[in-house]
């Protein structure tokens, strides 16, 4: 039974995330639901302190219907805000984090929460989704369900002090254990011990973390999948191939391709054994790569992942099955394979590499003319792709100013 059947009132969801074009992919697939949308940006300070609350584009879709803007790293305050801002007396309200953070602060706090929302969860074991979040966590399951992963040493960085383990082999590859918030800045080929000191001592004059050294694979070929579990039966549509990385955002597909799951089905078989190990119930990406002549597992993301709408696009709805099955209903005639393939683009990562000079700006046209699905045009819902278009005249402008000032 849903649990809110006997209101007439719209499904009420908040989508909670850090990044523009991800959000507004959970948006527009949420709109073919007819949902109440909020949505939270999880935004940064300005130089003079003040939390930074300009209108971002996906805010600009006219499926949402509240915006609300918490400090990217306020744990405290998000939950102040959800429960105060974001509640609903007659019904229980859907959370949808859509960045490391959130997932972990929304799972920290299940006791303050169940009682007005439902949320992506672990059944049934002790351990949280942070837990999971963990590299090394995850690579003992991998390890479990035959997964090829890339070993690695771990670094404690505490206080400014470090040990290097011994017997590392070089090159190797910098990681954090856990990257929630701004991790991205060490993820690094180190080819020789003192360009592992020289990152580890950049880790240190930032903070306490704790680094993974992992052995170096050639990689010839990067993936991901999008798929939906619910604790028992896991859902994988398609697979994305990477076809051009961007350069300022480590991981994430400037550009990419949806092909069918033929050929993959036994490595997709682990890769359901291993979240299903896991006990995650929610949507979650996974990224995994083909070198040195195997099949790779990299990491299980516990949120969508940011090629994510190329798979709603394909007419599987990902984000439906997971609203659907946290307030009750049957998913099970939804479709749950994409038919035939596409090329999408991630247009903020196209215009960010465009921005610090990676690409021309006759590049930077020419990939957004050259996909089938983009993330952020759509003819229904044409307000969000007029705001980005606004911030990239005004980006022009800033480059034009850096260039006369000779900066």
């Amino acid at each position: 039974m849903n649990i809110n059947s006997y209101h007439t009132m719209k499904q009420k969801v908040v989508i909670i995330g850090h990044g523009s074009t991800s959000r507004l992919g959970i948006v527009r697939a949420l709109s073919e639901m007819d949902c109440e949308i909020v949505v939270v940006v999880m935004t940064w300070l300005n130089k003079k302190g003040q939390l930074i609350t300009s209108k971002p584009f996906d805010c600009y879709s006219k499926y949402v219907s509240e915006i609300h803007f918490n400090y990217a790293k306020d744990s405290n305050g998000l939950i102040q805000l959800l429960l105060e801002r974001c509640s609903d007396p007659n019904q229980k309200v859907v959370l949808f984090p859509d960045s490391d953070f959130s997932a972990a602060v929304i799972d920290d706090n299940i006791d303050l929460l169940k009682d007005s929302f439902v949320f992506p969860h672990i059944v049934n074991q002790p351990d949280s989704i942070r837990y999971w979040m963990n590299k090394g966590n995850q690579k003992d399951v991998a390890a479990q369900v035959d997964l090829n992963f890339a070993y690695s040493s771990v670094i404690d960085v505490k206080d400014g002090q470090y040990s290097i383990p011994v017997g590392i082999q070089y090159p190797c590859f910098t990681k954090p254990s856990v990257s929630i918030i701004g991790g991205k800045s060490y993820f690094r080929k180190c080819n020789t011990p003192s360009e592992l000191q020289s990152l580890l001592d950049f880790v240190a004059s930032k903070g306490n973390e704790t680094i993974l050294a992992e052995q170096y694979i050639n990689i010839e070929t990067e993936y991901a999948l999008l798929g939906f579990s619910d604790g028992k039966e896991v859902v994988i549509p398609g697979i994305i191939r990477f076809i051009a990385n961007s350069q300022s955002h480590f991981g994430i597909a400037m550009k990419g391709e949806i092909m069918l799951t033929t050929g993959f089905e036994e490595l997709l078989e682990k890769f359901k054994l291993l979240v299903l190990k896991i006990g995650f119930v929610g949507v979650f990406d996974i990224d995994f790569f083909w070198g040195d002549g195997k099949w790779w597992f990299g990491e299980l993301n516990l949120r969508f992942g940011g090629s994510g709408y190329a798979v709603t696009k394909m007419g599987v709805n990902l984000p439906i099955m997971l609203v659907k099955y946290l307030t009750g209903e049957n998913y099970a005639d939804m479709p749950k394979q994409v038919e035939g393939t596409a090329t999408y683009v991630n247009e903020r990562m196209c215009m960010d590499d465009w921005y610090r000079g990676m690409i021309t700006t006759k590049e930077f046209k020419d990939i957004l003319r050259s996909a089938d699905i983009s993330f952020v045009r759509d003819d229904n819902d044409p307000k969000p792709q007029k705001a980005f278009e606004n911030q990239f005249r005004k980006m022009q402008l800033k480059k034009i100013v850096k260039s006369i000032l000779g900066k």
